[in-house]
């Protein structure tokens, strides 16, 4: 009889910690290596992250559909997409998807690392992706490297910047063309909404 109790309530506390683990657990999928290094950095005291990169490159909308199959499991307490517009030709679709089934978007029109420029200045203007890497060396005063994690470690000292920055600027892209869809947003990127989440359960 005391077997059996003792064997009833191990199960117990393993369901018990198995949902207090689904409950306490942010999801964030991503397609880059950068992304997954950039957000592993984040340690909570409330909750748990979990970063999984699609191997495959996918499209946001598909990168979106791969989030809501997650979410719908309920194993996490909140779900993010990341993804950049690039040249995709899908990106609006996937912010509205997202939207429509209260998933997270950090999303960046053109590409991630205008969150990391972010972290030194404001962005008022277009730029193209293919600019941010002699614009980041140019910031650093060191050549910029994809996946570098000394960098990103570096960056996460000017958080309080970068969201500041970023906040700003996204209001005023939607102050100025709030009558155009987000692809047309040039600079601007929603990282800050997703990196404003995880510093609340720290």
């Amino acid at each position: 009889m005391a077997r059996s109790s003792t064997r009833r309530l191990t199960t117990y506390r393993r369901r018990k910690s198995e949902s207090r683990t689904q409950r306490d657990t942010i999801l964030i999928i991503c397609v880059g290596e950068t992304e997954k290094i950039y957000f592993n950095q984040f340690k909570l005291s409330l909750g748990k992250i979990k970063v999984k990169t699609i191997q495959n490159a996918l499209s946001p909308l598909q990168l979106v559909e791969r989030a809501i199959e997650e979410k719908n499991t309920g194993k996490y307490v909140q779900v993010w997409a990341v993804f950049d517009k690039d040249d995709y030709v899908d990106y609006d679709r996937a912010i509205a998807l997202a939207e429509k089934n209260r998933v997270g978007t950090a999303y960046s029109n053109q590409a991630f690392e205008i969150w990391f420029i972010l972290h030194f200045e404001k962005m008022t203007a277009p730029l193209h992706r293919n600019q941010y890497k002699q614009k980041l060396t140019n910031l650093l005063g060191k050549t910029y490297k994809k996946a570098d994690e000394s960098i990103i470690k570096l960056l996460l000292e000017k958080t309080d910047t970068a969201i500041q920055n970023a906040r700003w600027g996204f209001e005023l892209m939607k102050k100025n063309y709030g009558d155009r869809p987000p692809s047309n947003w040039e600079s601007s990127t929603t990282v800050y909404q997703l990196v404003s989440e995880l510093n609340r359960w720290k």
